[in-house]
């Protein structure tokens, strides 16, 4: 009886231990191995504070506050411009990404809207109207090579999550990818 209790007891230890273990499932590497992206409001004419940045002899004097970066970017995927027949990037923004640029594009029309990918000015328009629904579309001097890499880099799901056995088991879905209203 004595080696029965044993062997159920190591049985239980073993069961245990192997429920709560973490093990390494294989993901995507997170975003911040991608790209950097930053919408900043931005100016035509020096100031304190303002930093400038020129693109195709055009100079603008960025202001320091980030809207939107990387991390607030919930999937983004490459597509072609209807009008222009140009390649885009639309991207989906989470909640406080969307809520911050509804913000600030509600209070700033008229101004320059600052969109900056890995340090280079990509495109500044200007903010005609407020974007509120947290999508957005990034197009203009893109090949379509480009947009397609920036597009599946900026889609990433978020950083890997070790997860135990028992995740495994009871079949554990990350909450976040793809975020509500991503494409699939």
């Amino acid at each position: 009886m004595l080696s029965v209790i044993s062997t159920l007891t190591a049985t239980v230890v073993v069961l245990s231990t192997a429920l709560t273990t973490p093990l390494d499932v294989p993901r995507p590497p997170p975003i911040s191995a991608g790209p950097t992206v930053e919408f900043r409001l931005a100016e035509t004419k020096p100031g304190p504070g303002l930093t400038s940045i020129e693109n195709d002899g055009r100079t603008l004097y960025l202001r320091p506050e980030i809207i939107v970066s990387t991390q607030d970017i919930a999937c983004a995927v490459q597509g072609v411009d209807a009008w222009s027949g140009q390649p885009t990037v639309t991207l989906v923004l989470n909640d406080a990404g969307r809520d911050r640029l509804a913000t600030t594009t509600t209070r700033q029309v008229g101004k320059i809207l600052a969109v900056m990918i890995d340090g280079t000015l990509r495109m500044a328009p200007v903010i005609r109207e407020p974007i509120l629904g947290g999508g957005l579309q990034i197009s203009g001097q893109f090949s379509l090579a480009e947009a397609m890499d920036l597009a599946t880099k900026l889609g990433r799901p978020p950083a890997p999550r070790r997860l135990s056995l028992a995740d495994a088991l009871i079949g554990w879905v990350d909450p976040s990818w793809p975020a509500p209203g991503c494409f699939t």
